[in-house]
């Protein structure tokens, strides 16, 4: 197994003690135990990071059941390959309570024990010209999922879809998160939007646009955000300092998918796609 670094090593660094004005990335470890990784997610509470792995070359001619869920435990560094395993292309993936909820072959939302990794519930959006990406759960447990081929953002409730946004400023509406009372949405395919919504009444604020292609977002525990532009970029955005670039890939060619972080923003786990590895940063923030 090739793991440059094992989890329990987090729990063994201490804080930072950095002076700055602005966050700062140390990349951890990059490994290649990964097959086509796109999503990460680090439940609140967990001891668990969750990798979602598409296999085969993510593409819709791949053979059924290639895709599976790997996970890294945090404070013993094990690591369970195939944890859940018999999925088309898992996108991605989100947690409340005792299941797990991810999106797989853009068109599925399906939930899962979060201990066995077993099947529990399964709902299809049966219509066309769609691409489900990624997938957010506010505390009243409505569910949130972006198309990003339709440029829209769906609602989940008690197994019925409805249809909440759709076109500007959502057009390759990707990466979705909860933070804080907002649902936040990033925006891919070149549009490069930041949007924030109130979950109740809808209203939005456009953020930032023109950013690149979003794909991931998740909180920096601190009111901020983590982004990943898929075209390789680590991003950090708050209202108060702004656009900070973390670090970069773009000679690389090995994108950046959908990132996913512990919920004190500390570690940071950022998959890459096209390159089968995965990258775990520690960020360190300015002192408050």
């Amino acid at each position: 197994m090739k793991f440059f670094w094992l989890a329990a090593g987090l729990s063994l660094l201490g804080p930072p003690v950095l002076a700055q004005t602005a966050p700062q990335a140390n990349e951890l470890w990059r490994t290649d135990n990964v097959d086509r990784p796109e999503a990460v997610h680090v439940p609140h509470g967990s001891e668990w990071a969750y990798i979602g792995n598409q296999s085969g070359a993510g593409e819709e001619t791949d053979p059924p059941g290639q895709g599976y869920v790997s996970r890294l435990n945090l404070v013993t560094g094990a690591w369970q390959a195939r944890w859940s395993d018999g999925f088309d292309d898992p996108l991605g993936i989100v947690s409340q309570g005792d299941r797990l909820y991810m999106v797989d072959a853009g068109r599925h939302v399906i939930a899962l024990d979060m201990d066995s990794g077993d099947e529990l519930d399964r709902w299809t959006l049966e219509i066309d010209n769609v691409f489900l990406n990624d997938i957010a759960i506010d505390p009243d447990g409505r569910i949130w999922v972006t198309d990003t081929r339709g440029g829209r953002v769906f609602g989940l409730v008690e197994g019925s879809w409805r249809l909440l946004f759709e076109g500007d400023p959502f057009t390759g509406a990707n990466g979705i998160e909860y933070v804080d009372g907002w649902i936040y949405v990033v925006c891919s395919s070149g549009i490069g939007n930041l949007i924030r919504v109130q979950p109740d009444t809808l209203a939005t604020t456009l953020l930032l646009e023109g950013e690149g292609s979003l794909d991931g977002v998740v909180t920096d525990g601190r009111g901020g955000l983590v982004l990943s532009d898929l075209r390789g970029r680590l991003l950090h955005w708050s209202e108060t300092s702004g656009l900070t670039v973390l670090d970069g890939y773009e000679d690389e060619e090995i994108m950046l998918n959908s990132i996913g972080g512990t919920p004190d923003g500390r570690f940071i786990f950022a998959p890459h796609w096209s390159s089968s590895r995965l990258s775990a940063y520690e960020i360190h923030y300015p002192a408050r």
